[in-house]
């Protein structure tokens, strides 16, 4: 092997092991082609003898002469000439992967619109948004606060990247879905919402018919939660209810701080909205709702919300358990 050959072989190691630029590197390669350190200092916009500089520690990391100078012209040794073909093809690739890598940080970067109900937002959606800001912070997160054919609308229309909806395929929601896609999050059981020193704030589930004869507060939204309700209390045995609609979940807490009779909600909603004059016991057979991400179908997500859509689902396990932190 003669010592071009021996040099050529050895060079991968030296680079990685030298502390080589990248800039020198591509001052060699354009040093090659024009053979003038005032032209190639031009072309890199760098002076002719900050270009020979850096030519010279370059063969000194090396240890190998590049190039021979005279004072009239440039040119390639021996070895200089055997590795530049080399070196010019790993400028390239250095320059294609910090192209790329330059890429996938603005895809780090932008803005996903989320649609969501009242309800949820007050609930479930702190949580599920802190989780992405936490895993995507450069992503800046819209949220849309809306009745649930709203935020159908919304994600049809392209407002919203995404949305988040409750029961999406249960039969009282009146809604067709048919040209959306869905995917499951996770299920939770209904609650009642009594008052601390309720008879029943002690026990650890309340039963249906426990409920008999009490005037009972019902959110009435547009995602068929109140038939769902009504008939869990029928079929459970709850005879001599008197339902009371009221549209903000809050308010449901709030008639019953007042003493006024009992809420019933989702447990991310009672937990959400407890406070120390009420509290939530989970409700006996349980009765459930679905929480989903709806997106628009055969249509691609922007990649920003692609990211979002995978982190949230991936968020949650294979038997829909809620975001630990949601608990909080």
């Amino acid at each position: 092997m003669t010592r071009s050959q021996t040099d050529i072989a050895d060079t991968g190691q030296r680079l990685k092991a030298s502390g080589v630029s990248l800039q020198q590197l591509r001052l060699f390669v354009v040093l090659a082609q024009h053979r003038s350190f005032t032209q190639a200092g031009n072309a890199l916009g760098v002076t002719q003898s900050a270009a020979s500089r850096s030519i010279r520690e370059l063969e000194d990391l090396l240890e190998m002469r590049l190039f021979d100078r005279t004072t009239r012209q440039v040119a390639l040794t021996d070895t200089g000439r055997a590795l530049l073909p080399r070196i010019a093809l790993l400028v390239d690739e250095l320059e294609v992967a910090l192209r790329f890598g330059q890429q996938v940080s603005t895809v780090e970067n932008g803005a996903v619109s989320i649609a969501s109900s009242s309800g949820l937002v007050a609930s479930v959606l702190p949580a599920l948004l802190s989780s992405c800001r936490a895993s995507y912070p450069n992503i800046a997160l819209t949220l849309h606060d809306a009745p649930q054919g709203r935020v159908l609308e919304l994600v049809r229309a392209g407002d919203a990247d995404m949305g988040v909806l409750t029961d999406p395929v249960n039969d009282s929601n009146p809604y067709d879905l048919s040209d959306l896609s869905t995917e499951t999050l996770f299920s939770e059981s209904l609650c009642a919402i009594v008052p601390t020193r309720h008879a029943l704030a002690s026990h650890a589930t309340v039963r249906w018919r426990d409920l008999s004869g009490a005037s009972l507060f019902l959110l009435d939204d547009d995602a068929g939660s109140f038939d769902v309700i009504a008939r869990a209390l029928d079929e459970h045995g709850a005879s001599n209810v008197r339902l009371q609609r009221l549209s903000q979940a809050a308010s449901v807490v709030q008639m019953v701080a007042a003493g006024l009779g009992i809420g019933i909600q989702p447990m991310h909603a009672g937990a959400a909205l407890a406070q120390a004059l009420v509290q939530p016991v989970p409700l006996w057979p349980s009765v459930t709702r679905t929480i989903a991400l709806v997106k628009r179908k055969n249509r691609t997500l922007p990649v920003q919300a692609a990211r979002i859509w995978t982190h949230v689902v991936s968020s949650y396990d294979e038997e829909h358990k809620p975001l630990q932190t949601a608990h909080a």
